[in-house]
């Protein structure tokens, strides 16, 4: 089992709560949001067809989320393999232990997404 000083090196500690982790995605989620209504304008559709459309972009802002917390589980796997020379699989990492990743990972895509 990997020891908390060499976990500190790669994860700050100080950003490390389920708290701060679920303030940072809904945080995500509504400035990923915003982009989304911004880019899509509002038309004469039914009242269906807006619900569906509107379910459907919860399901990519969803699978938006999950990919960026994915990619920084896979960031602090990388980086405890090369900094300590022990592997840790991606789904043994805890979703809050991405925090201060994920606020980067996501402004990134947020910008990209704006291009």
């Amino acid at each position: 089992m990997i020891s908390l000083k060499e976990f500190d090196t790669v994860i700050p500690t100080d950003q490390c709560s389920r708290s701060l982790f679920t303030a940072q995605r809904d945080k995500l989620a509504k400035l990923m949001r915003n982009s989304v209504s911004e880019a899509v304008p509002a038309s004469g559709e039914s009242p269906e067809q807006v619900k569906r459309d509107e379910l459907l972009r919860e399901r990519h802002i969803e699978q938006r989320l999950q990919r960026l917390i994915v990619r920084a589980k896979g960031i602090v796997s990388e980086e405890m393999l090369v900094r300590h020379q022990r592997e840790i699989p991606v789904d043994e990492i805890p979703d809050y232990a991405v925090t201060h990743l994920l606020a980067q990972l996501g402004e990134r895509e947020l910008q990209l997404a704006r291009y």
